[in-house]
């Protein structure tokens, strides 16, 4: 199966949905901590998949551009014709320069459950932050890795406070994002913040 195979179906499916209103309630948490707001933001989702988040948060952003690899996942987002959300399939350098981008940066750059996926984590985050504005933020969620599991996946604490690092953003924060029942488990998957520098 691949993304492409799963976009039909992705938003019936209901962890899918509880895990992507828990995302953006712990968004909204990290925005109110740090003094931000969706209100007039301009987002990047990426790794939008379906758009879940990308069109909940598009309801107070100014606008949000949800990328994706998955030519079908996005092809479902565009068909939610949602007046506000650029959808583009693609990676970041291949949609670059793009008439949709904001030719200021981003205030906001999402990735929720992407980025374990990712051939070169680090070089990813470096350049998504550098499509932030001065003060903008980086927000991330993605699942611990467990070294002791059959097929080991996700990323370590260390790996994202070092890549975020890596990448010039400050005021780094790694814990777990949120924890969400359901079916019986929790989901808990952590969440890494970073903030690009003010202007000085």
């Amino acid at each position: 199966m691949t993304w492409d195979d799963e976009a039909a179906t992705w938003d019936g499916n209901s962890a899918v949905r509880a895990y992507g209103a828990a995302a953006l309630r712990s968004l909204g948490e990290v925005l109110d901590g740090r003094g931000a707001s969706l209100t007039g933001a301009r987002v990047l989702d990426f790794g939008c998949g379906t758009g879940l988040l990308t069109v909940a948060m598009a309801a107070d952003a100014e606008g949000v551009v949800g990328l994706d690899l998955s030519a079908a996942m996005v092809g479902v987002l565009a068909g939610k014709g949602v007046k506000n959300v650029t959808a583009l399939a693609g990676d970041i350098d291949s949609i670059l320069p793009h008439p949709a981008l904001p030719s200021g940066g981003f205030d906001l750059v999402t990735c929720s459950s992407v980025c374990a996926f990712l051939p070169d984590y680090p070089a990813a985050v470096r350049r998504l932050a550098s499509l932030l504005t001065p003060g903008g933020l980086f927000v991330q969620w993605d699942w611990e890795l467990d070294p002791a599991a059959e097929e080991p996946m996700g990323l370590t604490r260390e790996a994202m406070e070092d890549a975020l690092g890596a990448a010039g953003l400050g005021d780094i924060v790694v814990a777990v994002g949120f924890e969400e029942p359901f079916e019986g488990h929790v989901m808990a998957p952590l969440l890494a913040v970073g903030q690009r520098p003010a202007a000085s």
